[in-house]
Parts: C-alpha cells; structure tokens; sequence
C-alpha cells in the first residue's frame, strides 16, 4: 500500500499535534503543598468539604504582601489549589 500526499500531510500533521501537546506536559506546575502546621487548617478544611475558593482564601491570610509574600512571577494568588496539589495521604 503506497502512502498518497495527502496521506503523509495528514501523518505530519498528527505528529505536530502530538509533539505540540506534549511539549506543555508537566509545566505550570507548582510545588505540594506541606502537610505542616501552617497549612493543617487548609487540609482540615477540605476534609470537612468546604469548597476550593474557602480553602484558596485561608492561604491568602498567610501569603500576602505582608507576612509571606509570592514571588513577582507568581500567577493570581485567587488560584492556589489549580496549581500546587495537596500531599496525599
């Protein structure tokens, strides 16, 4: 079976896409967040159900331009849980 040039256009575009995709694998995430003490009342409150914007507000009452400020580079500090993951246990 000969591959026509429509053939090796749609397999060329394939490939593109796949290596497109994987080159944003694994990127934009941030660090876990520490099961410690300063952090225990954020895993407390997902454990009692609260929702991801309750839980994203308890981190800014630490990580503010006062006590622990992000770093400049930092994304919107509203959207804590979409990057750093939880530790699991």
């Amino acid at each position: 079976m000969k591959l026509s040039g429509r053939d090796w256009v749609g397999i060329i575009g394939v490939a593109l896409l796949i290596g497109l995709l994987g080159l944003g694998v694994g990127k934009g995430r941030g660090k876990t967040i520490p099961l410690d003490d300063r952090h225990r009342s954020s895993y407390q409150a997902l454990k009692e159900g609260r929702d991801r914007a309750h839980v994203e507000l308890i981190c800014t009452t630490c990580h503010n331009q006062s006590s622990q400020p992000l770093p400049k580079n930092h994304p919107p500090k509203e959207q804590c849980l979409v990057c750093h993951d939880l530790v699991r246990s």
